[in-house]
């Protein structure tokens, strides 16, 4: 027996020095959920009105996203999913909508989400004329859309169209603050999503601050500032001071600082969202109605110059109304090549030539001067506007470039008021430029603001908002895409990477493509913020 027992205690002993396995770590703690804080994001202009249907710009959209819940929402892959519709059905071949409520949405002054709501947002996005909004909106039958009861509405077009289900990525306005007296002079703000406008600073900054009787999953974010900064340059110092906390940069500035020791409190998001630059041609004018001319101004810009010096290579040419991403985009369209002596000779078949030899092109004894509206503050336009303009001077065009106020901008664009504009338009997810260059959507009443007009386009636009199969509606729009480089109503220059700067304090931002950081579900509103230092 003792033999055996010492025979056992040796064994022990040997067990223990051998070496075994480690026991599997624990599992690491679920990363902690803040509550609270703020977070000030940069507006780069702004805000005139918070009527979600009245709105024009993106600054607008940025802050009405967060004080309103869309009827239908986006997820980070651009699908439609519920949001203030818990759920709908699609009937009479895609002309009639069954959109149901959700039965807890209310607005911010407590008052429920009803089904007329719905019915008083989607007509007076008609019978206001919602710049926005009217194009998608334009065959609703007035007379077949009704409330069913307090949680269904019944939406009925007299047309069915492929993607008409996005058009209800909208807010919802309350029928009972906006349906009395002057539908365009009212200044109230009663939404229904998770953040209430608390106050607008004498700095034109907007403080957002949480609904806590949001009827949804609350954000996490006590309170959100826009602030408007309209200069590029002093984003920068305000994003390494701490000033704000998200806000696009310029390339060249990504560039310069990426690297620095002074960027290490940001995280640099590069972005392909679904928008392209243009200079937008004002084709009722008399220097602009000939195609030849546009096309001989399109050879007069040199894209790879712009996109090596001023975009730092972080920039994709674009030849049309479709990003390169995007299944409507026709790839067999190249962008017009960079050629001077081609422009000079289109530009002499349309009259113009240099008859008295001072440099400047000239036609029925008047000279060939251009101006180009620029916003103000953005460093990178201005040098685009200078880059062409050099080369439109070598080639005897003279180009003034008129740098104004981002309202003064818009005000000018969308009242046709101007010759040339340097533009960037988003699209939608589902592709549909009616809008922009539909004959019947002219500005002011529309957001064609170049005055295109052509018959062919005008019938490709109309046949590919109606058809629902994919690959017709492709080509289709591969057709208008070739009429539309063909007639360059813009000059489309670039899409760029954009650069967006994020401080470390804020949490869990995410980046959807296409869409980027704002404009889908829950983006901002799964955002945390740690304590400032």
């Amino acid at each position: 027996m003792r033999r055996f027992l010492a025979s056992l205690v040796l064994a022990i002993l040997a067990a223990c020095t051998r070496e075994t396995p480690a026991p599997p770590p624990p599992a690491p703690a679920p990363p902690v959920q803040r509550d609270g804080g703020q977070v000030v994001i940069r507006l780069s202009g702004d805000v005139q009105t918070l009527n979600y249907i009245l709105h024009a710009t993106e600054n607008e959209r940025q802050v009405l996203d967060l004080l309103y819940d869309p009827m239908i929402a986006l997820d980070a892959n651009m699908a439609p999913i519920p949001a203030t519709i818990a759920r709908w059905e699609i009937l009479n071949g895609g002309k009639t909508f069954m959109l149901h409520v959700d039965p807890r949405a209310t607005f911010s002054d407590g008052t429920p989400v009803r089904a007329r709501d719905v019915v008083f947002t989607v007509e007076s996005i008609v019978r206001q004329e919602s710049m926005q909004f009217a194009g998608a909106f334009e065959t609703l039958d007035l007379e077949m859309t009704k409330i069913v009861d307090d949680h269904t509405a019944r939406v009925v077009f007299t047309e069915a169209r492929a993607g008409q289900l996005l058009s209800f990525n909208i807010g919802v306005l309350p029928q009972h603050i906006y349906g009395r007296g002057d539908f365009k002079k009212n200044t109230q703000v009663i939404g229904n999503g998770p953040y209430v406008l608390k106050a607008r600073g004498r700095d034109r900054s907007l403080l957002l601050t949480r609904r806590e009787d949001y009827w949804r999953e609350k954000p996490r974010l006590e309170s959100i500032r826009f602030r408007v900064i309209s200069d590029d340059a002093v984003v920068w110092k305000a994003l390494q001071r701490g000033d704000i906390d998200v806000g696009r940069i310029d390339n060249d500035v990504w560039v310069r600082v990426k690297d620095d020791p002074s960027a290490a409190s940001l995280v640099f998001n590069e972005i392909y969202r679904l928008a392209y630059n243009c200079i937008a041609w004002n084709t009722s004018d008399p220097l602009l109605d000939d195609v030849r001319v546009r096309r001989a101004l399109a050879m007069l810009f040199d894209r790879q110059t712009v996109i090596d010096r001023l975009y730092a290579g972080q920039a994709r040419p674009v030849s049309g109304p479709f990003t390169p991403d995007q299944w409507a985009h026709n790839a067999e369209i190249q962008p017009i090549a960079f050629n001077p002596p081609a422009a000079s000779a289109l530009l002499s078949s349309a009259g113009w030539t240099d008859s008295d030899g001072d440099g400047v092109l000239d036609r029925e004894g008047k000279k060939f001067t251009l101006a180009l509206l620029i916003i103000a503050g953005s460093k990178v336009s201005r040098d685009l506007g200078q880059v062409y303009q050099e080369s439109l001077r070598q080639a005897g065009v003279q180009l003034e470039l008129r740098v104004i106020d981002e309202a003064a901008f818009y005000e000018s664009v969308l009242q046709r008021n101007f010759q040339a504009a340097f533009l960037s338009w988003v699209n939608e997810p589902d592709p549909d430029p009616y809008g922009l260059f539909h004959s019947s959507q002219f500005a002011p009443t529309g957001m064609n603001v170049v005055g295109y007009r052509s018959e062919e386009a005008d019938q490709l636009m109309t046949e590919a908002r109606s058809e629902v199969d994919r690959a017709r509606r492709a080509d289709l729009y591969h057709q208008l895409h070739d009429v539309l480089s063909r007639d360059q109503p813009y000059l489309w220059t670039v899409q760029v990477a954009e650069k967006w700067a994020v401080n470390r304090r804020v949490e869990n931002v995410q980046v959807a493509k296409g869409l980027g950081l704002f404009g889908w579900y829950p983006g901002v509103r799964a955002w945390g913020a740690k304590e400032k230092r």
